[in-house]
């Protein structure tokens, strides 16, 4: 079967393969498969088991995943005899005709399960928890009598069971659609509207006592680690009075047991900028390992180093003060991943060394590193991104996720005690879809603008080579990053091969603004979007054009999301050579995104030196695209969904009216129900519905 080229549609019958697990004796892998629903419009998510002698592969639980809903976030108990989860516990839901609370995160979260783990076959699983806020993936304690979580807490009315019972008073029932909040940061893209609630500890106890709330504080607290002796768990947050205006972050400790009731937080360690899914401690609980800076001027612009923490002082030390480089996986675009895995630092078992994914160049992978001489020692290379991984308790087995230009993300393995092994390959969600599709590996091109070299890939069109031998000319989309900051890497994106299939040449790099280059390259244009990350972008076009004489250099396209929108809509204001441009979520207006986004305070706080738009005004304006919108000629579709909370509608909305005002050939597709994520994990309907707007706009226009 000659194979053919990728369609929008295609997007449905991909799988993800996400978050994999290894077991403590590293036999056995969890992890989750996620799977697209067009019949109810969502996903559908089952924990996998994945033996890794034989490749056998078996599902964790006995769940109608279909009915029920999705299963993600499998963890092992120290044992290794069960697996804790997350699912909805959709028998417990409340049905009401009523307004329905203000704070949308109520009645809405998954909730803690376990299962036991057998040679027999699938298990029942059995509900832990049925909080109204629901929790986060569980930890288990030491002992594997108990998991530590987080979940939503009003300060007035503590712990929250569902289904919540209907109130009795008409007035209380129809204003409870009523927000009233105190907080700053009263929002999340991720969450919506989270009012007053602030994010606490919780112990759940495996054996059926119930929960406990082990915090009771102020504000959020995250990441719950718990100490090896299991007498304390370490938590991130930021408890000062001027928390929701620092982007600062420290790790505290609780006390694990809260016999008496949620213990005051102890404060052990701060960083200016912190990972805080990072938090590890060593074997002997000496030492807590976590990835940040402490430059306050850097904000999200600075590299996220190892530091390891002292339990006994509190003392922090930097200990990869001499490598220019980020640690986690910070890559970018991926279009086919539905849940985070574990990217964070992991203690081998001697306590003199730990496992860290490095971002260089595009590529993210596994390297060693010795606490002793600082040395780091690549355990994966190759044009490739390894985004999670997990190690057994002997440390001879890595369980990873890694995905390259041509390839979704699949669960692969490496053996440590083989220093010539190379990770293998275990899953195969997408071997047979993979098959049908002519998906040509992105070529890495780098251009040179002024003293840097920027990286980036060239997507051809399958046909590419038949095209040139024909003498036909090809047409050029860029698609400018979001960020700044994090990576653009060698990763699959469907919606990149969905472009090049159906004739465009996609261009993409890393500009000054992403990590992988130094952390000079990185915070090159803090303060000044628009500047050298606009130059690197535009240098990269015209060098591609120049090395390439079959692409079309009159039929030259803009496209990207968030900053990326940002990026596009500038562009076009200086080049009207461009003849269409895709302006996705994009950051429009920065006067007014200050106080309209969940992270607008923290990042005008680094971008402008912490004065306000109030007190800068034109400094605001002088690097948002509406100072500019009159010079904009390019025919524009404007992208947006109304709940995202990262961007706001509004800052799209602008856009649009600036353009329908002006005459400029315009149109907006708005999105109802959705946030900031919709290309990645939107309903699939609407993320259909936004290809074909793009691919309409693109064909009409260029």
């Amino acid at each position: 079967m000659t194979p053919r080229p990728v369609t929008i549609h295609d997007l449905l019958r991909f799988r993800m393969a996400d978050d994999p697990r290894i077991s403590p004796d590293g036999r056995t892998i969890a992890w989750v498969r996620t799977s697209m629903s067009e019949e109810d419009d969502g996903y559908r998510s089952e924990i996998v088991l994945t033996d890794v002698a034989s490749g056998e592969e078996r599902r964790l639980t006995d769940r109608d995943v279909a009915s029920r809903g999705s299963e993600t976030a499998p963890r092992w108990s120290p044992a290794g005899d069960a697996i804790a989860f997350l699912a909805p516990n959709r028998s417990e839901s409340p049905s009401s005709d009523l307004p329905p609370p203000a704070e949308t995160i109520l009645d809405a979260g998954a909730q803690l399960w376990v299962a036991p783990v057998t040679a027999e076959g699938r298990a029942a699983g059995r509900c832990l928890t049925s909080l109204r806020t629901g929790l986060t993936p569980g930890v288990w304690s030491p002992a594997g009598d108990a998991l530590a979580s987080t979940t939503l807490v009003h300060p007035d009315r503590g712990l929250e069971e569902t289904p919540a019972p209907e109130p009795s008073d008409p007035y209380e029932r129809y204003t409870r659609d009523v927000l009233h909040v105190r907080r700053i940061r009263w929002k999340s893209d991720a969450l919506g509207l989270v009012g007053d609630y602030v994010r606490q500890v919780v112990r759940v106890d495996v054996g059926g006592a119930g929960v406990s709330l082990l915090s009771r504080a102020p504000l959020d607290l995250a990441a719950p680690t718990w100490h090896p002796d299991g007498t304390q768990i370490a938590a991130v947050g930021n408890l000062r009075e001027t928390a929701e205006l620092e982007r600062r972050q420290t790790i505290y400790l609780l006390d694990a047991a809260a016999v008496d009731g949620p213990s005051e937080p102890m404060p052990l360690a701060t960083l200016e900028e912190m990972r805080a899914g990072d938090l590890a401690f060593d074997p002997r609980g000496e030492r807590l390992a976590v990835c940040g800076h402490d430059d306050p001027k850097l904000g999200h612009y600075g590299f996220q180093r190892l530091w390891l923490i002292d339990v006994a002082s509190g003392a922090k030390t930097c200990a990869t003060p001499d490598h220019d480089v980020s640690f986690g996986d910070y890559s970018r675009n991926q279009d086919l991943r539905r849940t985070a895995g574990a990217d964070g630092p992991r203690w081998l078992p001697g306590g003199d060394a730990l496992l860290l994914l490095t971002n260089r160049f595009g590529r993210v992978h596994l390297e060693r590193f010795d606490v002793a001489n600082g040395e780091l020692t690549a355990l994966t290379e190759g044009d490739r991104v390894v985004s999670s991984f997990t190690v057994d308790a002997a440390a001879t087995r890595v369980a990873m996720r890694v995905t390259d230009g041509a390839t979704p993300g699949e669960i692969f393995v490496l053996d440590l005690d083989d220093a010539s092994a190379s990770p293998r390959k275990l899953s195969g969600v997408n071997d047979r879809l993979l098959a049908e599709l002519a998906l040509p590996t992105p070529e890495r091109f780098v251009s040179t603008s002024g003293p840097v070299e920027v990286h980036g890939w060239i997507h051809w069109p399958p046909d590419a080579d038949a095209r040139r031998a024909a003498g036909d000319t090809m047409p050029v989309l860029l698609y400018t990053g979001g960020g700044p900051g994090g990576m653009r890497a060698d990763v699959f994106v469907h919606e990149f091969h969905l472009h090049a299939a159906r004739g465009h040449v996609v261009i993409n790099c890393n500009a000054r603004g992403n990590y992988g280059y130094g952390e000079a390259f990185s915070d090159a244009p803090r303060g000044h979007w628009g500047g050298l990350d606009y130059e690197d972008n535009i240098t990269f076009v015209r060098d591609v054009l120049a090395a390439h004489p079959e692409l079309d250099g009159n039929r030259l396209a803009v496209a990207g999301g968030s900053y990326g929108g940002f990026m596009a809509s500038w562009i076009a204001a200086r080049h009207p050579e461009f003849k269409a441009a895709v302006v996705d979520r994009t950051l429009f207006n920065r006067h007014g995104f200050t106080g309209t986004s969940d992270i607008g305070l923290m990042l005008d706080r680094v971008e402008f030196e912490g004065r306000f738009p109030w007190e800068v005004p034109e400094r605001y304006l002088e690097v948002s695209p509406i100072s500019y919108v009159g010079d904009v000629e390019v025919p524009t579709l404007v992208v947006h969904s109304a709940e995202d909370y990262r961007c706001p509608v509004d800052q799209g909305e602008q856009l649009y009216m600036a353009l329908r005002v002006r005459g400029v050939p315009t149109e907006l597709v708005r999105f109802p129900n959705e946030n900031h994520e919709l290309s990645r994990n939107g309903r699939p309907a609407h993320r259909i519905y936004r290809l074909e707007a793009y691919r309409s706009w693109l064909e009409r226009w260029a």
